[in-house]
């Protein structure tokens, strides 16, 4: 099915106007519209049932292979994807206010809580 361009003029005959504002008549409108129905024409292969199969069968490809792709990205844990990242800043952010809280109820500073932290656990012995 193809669509033409209608290449009558507007009712009651006004002109159309271009887009500088200026006024363009009718028949310059039916000529331009008569160019474009004629090149599309020239350019145009008619749309066959094999080739709009064809089309169809890529398109589901294309998609299955989306679909696939989405499917690879949402099974992966471990490593950088977007939940493990947002994850970690959530942590990262509460860590942070946990020990700025922690400074401020006990005036220790953040440096030396994570030092306390270490002498406490064994890992080091950092203070005498």
């Amino acid at each position: 099915m193809m669509l033409a361009l209608s290449t009558r003029a507007p009712a009651g005959g006004a002109a159309i106007s271009s887009a500088r504002g200026g006024k363009r008549s009718t028949r310059g409108a039916r000529r331009c519209a008569a160019n474009a129905v004629a090149a599309s024409a020239e350019t145009k292969k008619p749309t066959t049932v094999e080739y709009q199969r064809e089309r169809a069968k890529m398109m589901v490809r294309y998609f299955k292979e989306k679909q696939y792709d989405q499917a690879v990205e949402d099974a992966q844990v471990f490593g950088f994807t977007p939940s493990n990242e947002i994850n970690n800043g959530r942590w990262t952010m509460f860590g942070l206010l946990v020990g700025m809280l922690t400074e401020f109820a006990t005036g220790v500073d953040f440096i030396d809580q994570i030092k306390l932290t270490v002498s406490v656990l064994g890992i080091a012995d950092i203070y005498d």
